[in-house]
């Protein structure tokens, strides 16, 4: 299987899916995501963000403006337009605050783009897309991002969304006929549970489950997707999403020891075919494929062989 598959653009997979499945709960449609989606590009004077780790300090001042860092911090090669018109519909988005300045940016380690100006760029997709649904996850939250910046955060996913944010509900209603009546197209998950009551329009962490197998080698990866994929009722909660990350992680000591390598070439070419062809073998459907996520999901023909199992 080639590494660099060019597949065609999905800006409407979800309009042209088969009609009996507009009736189906998201929880239940085979959607495509991608793991840390703002780490497409990183400020390399920017310096690390708050939250660093004293292993990532040493290793700046070692390598200087994070050419090492860099390689090893980028998950994506598409920017968040990109994602949108190739088909992703979830987001994993790590936010943070940066000195001397009140904007808020995405990060993974390095500071990435601005969150104002990407958001308005999804807005942009979804006024030209009115069926397309996204879930924005917003996760990750380190120190710096106090209850005020909370609520800067939450203000502006509100006002530049408006009134696509589809407030909380019961999954079983949550499907795209039911959207589409009512014209929502962004649900949003914050994983501060302090913040649910004081904003109906947003989802609290706990309606989504994503269980993380930190580990860095390929088969204990899809050995733990397979633990958790099981068909069986009682495995999975109905009312809940369900993602599957086919990721593997790397710890400061892997790092080090492959420093001129990058997260690209050293794990997710070893990941992404390996998860691409246990997910060629599932099916979507009640408490089976949901949300799977993979760094570089241009890669390794990841998003038509997700798609395809919305049957």
């Amino acid at each position: 299987m080639s590494k660099y598959v060019a597949f065609p653009e999905n800006p409407d997979w979800m309009l042209y899916l088969p009609e009996h499945l507009h009736d189906t709960p998201l929880n239940q449609l085979a959607i495509p995501g991608c793991h840390d989606s703002g780490a497409y590009w990183f400020d390399r004077s920017g310096g690390l963000f708050p939250d660093a780790s004293n292993a990532l300090k040493c290793l700046y001042s070692v390598f200087g403006r994070c050419t090492c860092i860099y390689r090893w911090a980028k998950t994506q090669n598409m920017n968040f337009c990109q994602q949108l018109k190739a088909g992703i519909r979830y987001f994993d988005l790590r936010v943070t605050t940066k000195p001397y300045t009140e904007d808020l940016y995405f990060h993974h380690t390095l500071y990435a783009d601005k969150v104002e100006p990407s958001l308005r760029d999804m807005n942009t997709f979804l006024d030209a897309h009115p069926k397309e649904v996204i879930i924005l996850d917003f996760n990750h939250f380190n120190k710096e991002m106090e209850i005020t910046r909370d609520d800067q955060l939450i203000s502006m996913i509100l006002n530049i969304f408006g009134d696509k944010v589809c407030p909380l509900q019961d999954m079983s209603s949550l499907t795209l006929n039911t959207l589409w009546s009512r014209k929502l197209q962004v649900i949003v998950i914050y994983h501060r549970e302090d913040i649910k009551s004081k904003y109906p329009q947003i989802w609290p962490g706990s309606v989504i489950c994503s269980p993380w197998i930190n580990t860095k080698d390929v088969n204990e990866l899809v050995h733990g997707l397979d633990n958790h994929y099981d068909p069986h009722p009682e495995k999975h909660n109905k009312n809940m999403l369900f993602s599957y990350q086919g990721v593997l992680t790397p710890d400061t000591r892997f790092i080090v020891a492959n420093c001129c390598g990058s997260l690209k070439t050293d794990l997710a070419h070893k990941a992404s075919p390996a998860v691409v062809k246990w997910l060629s073998k599932k099916a979507a459907g009640p408490n089976k494929m949901n949300i799977c996520l993979i760094d570089f999901a241009d890669q390794y023909d990841f998003m038509s062989t997700i798609l395809a199992l919305n049957q």
